[in-house]
């Protein structure tokens, strides 16, 4: 059996507007966003993996959010993990090659500021 994991947002580390800002080129609707920040603590994802649920809190961090991952119970053996369900097709992300960040379409990543509009 695997254990299983949420991670939660308990605030935010940054001006809220940059919040928004970075929240928003990873993909979260304003109204969504304007919820998680009234309601913190929020749970924001739920029943992942360990390694998922330290890609998605990095990405939350990077973004300037508080977060923790927080351990909920197990898979049992019959039971997968839920399958992530994809609203964007692969085409509108991009991996930095510089430091392996996965993020929306940009001229720049977000994480260390690579130029990806060199990239090939």
């Amino acid at each position: 059996m695997s254990k299983k994991y949420r991670v939660a947002l308990f605030g935010i580390t940054v001006d809220t507007e940059v919040f928004r800002q970075n929240m928003a080129k990873l993909g979260v609707s304003a109204s969504t966003l304007d919820k998680y920040i009234n309601k913190t603590p929020v749970v924001l994802k739920r029943d992942l993996r360990l390694a998922d649920a330290r890609r998605y809190a990095e990405a939350i961090i990077n973004a300037g959010g508080l977060v923790n991952i927080q351990e909920t119970g197990e898979f049992r053996e019959t039971e997968s993990p839920p399958e992530r369900s994809s609203t964007s097709s692969d085409q509108d992300f991009a991996l930095c090659p510089n430091c392996g960040f996965k993020q929306k379409k940009e001229d720049l990543c977000i994480r260390c500021g690579f130029d990806l509009s060199s990239s090939p």
